[in-house]
């Protein structure tokens, strides 16, 4: 038995793709860290599921591999979700179904006819996001109308992160921040919004628990003991929504703050008192710290320019190479600024272009810092600006392109922890834990 007492936090980051946790110590150090692939199921194209017991056995997994290169016992766990995904259980909690990842496309295919008559104004002004066909507000919507007789028969109507928490406590619970991606939470009043429920034909008692993020869940089953590895004294903490997570832990808290997260896709996000000027500017809105009295934060995204990226490194910049992106910071910190005049639009298709490699990598880089500062002068054309940034995700990884970002968006930056979503998730947990205020 271990018998350190040195307070541990279990944080875990539920990405679209992969599974990432980490320990943190009670000075916010990382003392272990552990990730997994997540395998999506693709039954028609189009459609992206994960099978939900492999996706507990992935995390259980991930837990077990951080419990035991921890030197005492977790004193609370935690989970910030990519969610946005449906699952219909029996009473009992058993799957029914596989869970629908945010990504699934059959709504798109097929529209269901019960959400006909909504607008995504009206759903924006409601949920603080604008998704008429996809995510669980959709996907439940397509499911009561293809499989009529499936979606009766559920005893839950839920998402992966609720579900999870079911699967280690016993109780279904869902934090507000990760509700939102739901499409049925009211967000202003924290309660499910009735219209959408009497559209998809759900009992209230049949959906989670609302709640704020940092609640005590409850402790492990004895199932959950034996699949963790973890204590019968670890504490659940209920999470929150990834990228609030990641700006909880990279200290992004004021309005001014702007954190980039980048990936397949950039996202900014920052804090904002006043929700209505958020939905106004159709930007995501999520409750992040008002709860507790603190600001909204609203997201924006450069959608999939990742992808793009990605194929000019793939087949112009370095084809076949295994240090390819080690090859891609060089090339670009050999060009001048501009790139000899190189522009590469990464929201176009990717073509082969006829300049050198070294003003490629270097308008690559450029071309994805220009689509972020439109992004940001639209917003500061509306009296929205900010002082400082940080950023995440690999690009944040290069030598060479957070600096050409600050200098084309002007704004300060700096480079944030690559374990961004999961420490602020083990930060949720030690909240919860009454570790932190």
């Amino acid at each position: 038995m271990k018998q350190n007492s040195e307070t541990f936090l279990l944080g875990l980051d539920l990405g679209t793709t992969a599974i990432k946790g980490v320990v943190m110590d009670q000075n916010g150090n990382i003392i272990a860290e552990s990730s997994k692939n997540t395998r999506f199921i693709e039954p028609q194209a189009g459609w992206f599921e994960v099978d939900p017991e492999e996706h507990y056995q992935d995390i259980c997994a991930v837990i077990k591999e951080l419990a035991a290169n921890t030197p005492g016992e977790i004193t609370a766990l935690a989970m910030a979700v990519a969610s946005g995904n449906s699952l219909l259980t029996d009473a009992d909690g058993k799957p029914l179904t596989n869970i629908i990842n945010w990504m699934d496309q059959r709504a798109t295919q097929n529209q269901p006819q019960a959400l006909a008559k909504l607008s995504v104004a009206e759903i924006r002004q409601v949920t603080g996001w604008p998704c008429v066909d996809s995510f669980p507000l959709a996907q439940l919507a397509w499911l009561q109308e293809n499989k009529p007789e499936l979606y009766r028969s559920a005893g839950k109507y839920c998402m992966n992160s609720d579900w999870l928490l079911f699967r280690f406590t016993g109780q279904w619970l869902m934090d507000y921040s990760t509700a939102t991606t739901s499409h049925l939470q009211e967000q202003t009043t924290y309660t499910y919004h009735k219209k959408f429920l009497n559209l998809l034909n759900i009992p209230e008692e049949k959906l989670s628990k609302l709640v704020p993020s940092a609640c005590f869940a409850g402790n492990l089953t004895t199932q959950a003991l034996a699949d963790t590895g973890l204590s019968v004294s670890t504490q659940i903490i209920t999470g929150s929504f990834d990228h609030p997570s990641a700006a909880r832990a990279l200290g992004v808290s004021e309005p001014g703050q702007l954190m980039l997260s980048c990936g397949t896709s950039w996202a900014g996000l920052f804090p904002e008192n006043d929700r209505q000027k958020i939905i106004d500017l159709e930007l995501l809105c999520n409750p992040f710290l008002s709860p507790e009295g603190g600001a909204w934060s609203a997201i924006f995204a450069v959608p999939y320019i990742g992808r793009a990226i990605d194929w000019y490194i793939e087949n112009l910049i370095a084809p076949g190479e295994k240090n390819k992106y080690e090859i891609f910071n060089e090339l670009a910190a050999k060009a001048k600024p501009g790139a000899d005049g190189l522009k590469i639009d990464l929201r176009k298709t990717p073509t082969t272009i006829s300049a050198s490699l070294e003003n490629i990598s270097r308008a690559v880089m450029e071309g994805a810092a220009e689509l972020l500062n439109e992004k940001i002068k639209i917003l500061a054309s509306n009296g929205i600006k900010f002082n400082s940034a940080v950023m995440v995700g690999g690009p944040s990884k290069s030598p060479i392109w957070p600096r050409i970002v600050e200098e084309i968006t002007g704004i300060s930056l700096t480079v944030g922890s690559q374990h961004a979503g999961a420490k602020g998730a083990a930060i949720i947990a030690g909240i919860g834990a009454k570790i932190y205020k």
